[in-house]
């Protein structure tokens, strides 16, 4: 399925710096209009996942792991393996696949049930002495594998919600009264064994539902939490006039996500306010009522993708989506379109009804396809007070989308236009991912002048690399900067590239 995002017609993009692009093996996609100068009659659409017919590929299926298997954990490919840390019961579990699709809850001696083996390595509120016992552990965020770690037992990071309740010292919580709250750190030689490193890494964690990634181009991890933020005059912009009024002012929370930095996920950057500056918030295109949840957050070709989790705060509804945002610098997040959900809460009958979290990892290569594991629940998020309200129930699935194609530039029969601003090509040949096989896409290289220095022939195929051919002309055939001109018919474009 697509949603419309944007609808552009003879629109022309400024970006106030008229300094050529460089287009090389990395890859543009066109969430933003980085790439643009001028669109006429194209529209820019979302394309949603497409949720695999296995799901859910894990369910709660001990008597440990009551009713509700939550991806509060991550899915990492490991070697040969897939390996899965989630929220089972009152702790940490573990599950192995060979394929991501078909898991098994290998028993272990950590935490056993009437004498018998568990899947489960960590326990809520497990007492000193107790094999991997952590102390102030409430919920898994996710487990990293670092593989820069020098010291074996740094190899595998894991990042938790550590909580006191009893806390009477000056970091309690200002959202959280008598609470201390924080990013505990542990690491592991084998994602298996843990020790505790650190129980208030940072105080940049507000709550539950946490992310981080480590970004290898600068050299650092970046963790997205939760904070409470709410911007000024958006309660007013909200409810006048709405019915929502006494909803909102007793059940709006202000969820929200700040970012901190750290070298090592141990030592993280000093803030003011201590949760981070805040990058993504409920705005004035929300519907009243509506907070950010969770932003999970990975590096993808040339930008920041930020996946969104929605809370739709209001009556009727109090269920969680996810939506789609991008970044050029890790910091600055725009929304793509009308904040239309990227991975959607099932229709009835489904698993994942109605709030839908996403595992602490970027998406897994699998051959031409990204798979984005995810959590699914029957019932509704509170304060719901409605009679829909459903089930105890919740497991683990996967969402496939090919790759690159999270968005595209799209137009039909009557055709559009996308012409770039000036670029700069490191190579000779130019790629293109895009579906034109019932349609056509032509592209123009144009010189200073705008005069046309090379035409391809026309593309007439979906495929996820698409080398263009020029009828005249080439790549080489000017010197300097030149602007890509592109005609779309029936067709959709997804990014473009270079190579030798």
């Amino acid at each position: 399925m697509t949603s419309l995002l944007i609808l552009c017609c003879a629109v022309l993009v400024t970006a106030g710096d008229d300094a050529a692009i460089q287009v090389d093996s990395t890859k543009k996609l066109f969430l933003d209009d980085e790439l643009i100068a001028s669109i006429e009659n194209v529209k820019r659409q979302i394309h949603q996942v497409k949720k695999h017919e296995a799901n859910p590929v894990l369910w709660p299926s001990e008597p440990w792991e009551g009713h509700t298997a939550v991806i509060y954990g991550s899915v990492l490919r490991d070697g040969d393996k897939y390996r899965m840390w989630y929220h089972g019961g009152a702790g940490v579990s573990y599950a192995e696949s060979d394929d991501g699709i078909r898991w098994t809850k290998p028993p272990m001696d950590f935490v056993k049930l009437d004498g018998q083996p568990t899947n489960t390595m960590i326990r809520r509120g497990a007492g000193e002495g107790e094999p991997n016992a952590i102390p102030y552990f409430y919920e898994i965020f996710g487990v990293h594998k670092d593989e820069r770690a020098t010291d074996p037992s740094m190899r595998y990071k894991m990042g938790f919600l550590s909580l006191d309740r009893q806390y009477k010292g000056p970091q309690g919580k200002r959202f959280h009264g008598g609470q201390r709250r924080g990013l505990g750190v542990a690491a592991s030689e084998d994602g298996i064994h843990w020790r505790l490193v650190d129980n208030w890494a940072t105080e940049a964690i507000c709550d539950g539902a946490t992310h981080w990634l480590f970004d290898t181009a600068a050299n650092k991890f970046i963790l997205y939490g939760r904070t409470k933020y709410t911007a000024p005059g958006l309660l007013d912009a909200w409810l006048t006039g709405s019915s929502l009024d006494g909803w909102v002012k007793r059940y709006f929370w202000g969820r929200a996500v700040a970012r901190v930095e750290s070298p090592d996920f141990v030592n993280w950057n000093i803030t003011e306010p201590a949760e981070g500056p805040v990058v993504m918030m409920s705005d004035t295109e929300d519907k009243p009522g509506t907070e950010v949840y969770s932003m999970l957050v990975f590096p993808y070709e040339s930008v920041y993708i930020g996946l969104v989790q929605a809370f739709h705060n209001r009556p009727d509804e109090c269920h969680l989506d996810i939506q789609l945002a991008v970044s050029r610098d890790s910091v600055k997040f725009t929304r793509v379109g009308d904040r239309a959900a990227f991975l959607p809460c099932g229709p009835v009958g489904s698993w994942d009804r109605f709030n839908n979290s996403l595992a602490n990892n970027p998406p897994i290569a699998a051959g031409d396809q990204l798979r984005i594991y995810y959590g699914g629940r029957t019932y509704r998020h509170s304060p719901y007070q409605g009679n829909d309200k459903g089930m105890p129930g919740g497991g683990i699935g996967f969402a496939t989308i090919p790759r690159d194609r999270f968005v595209s530039l799209s137009a039909s029969f009557d055709g559009g236009v996308v012409t770039t601003k000036p670029l700069v090509f490191q190579g000779k040949t130019l790629h293109l991912n895009a579906a034109s096989r019932f349609g056509e896409i032509q592209v123009e290289l144009l010189g200073a002048e705008g005069e046309t220095v090379a035409k391809s022939t026309p593309i007439r195929e979906d495929s996820l690399d698409i080398p263009v051919q020029w009828a005249d002309g080439s790549l080489g055939s000017a010197a300097g900067p030149l602007a890509a001109k592109i005609t779309l018919k029936n067709a959709h474009l997804y990014a473009l590239w270079c190579t030798d």
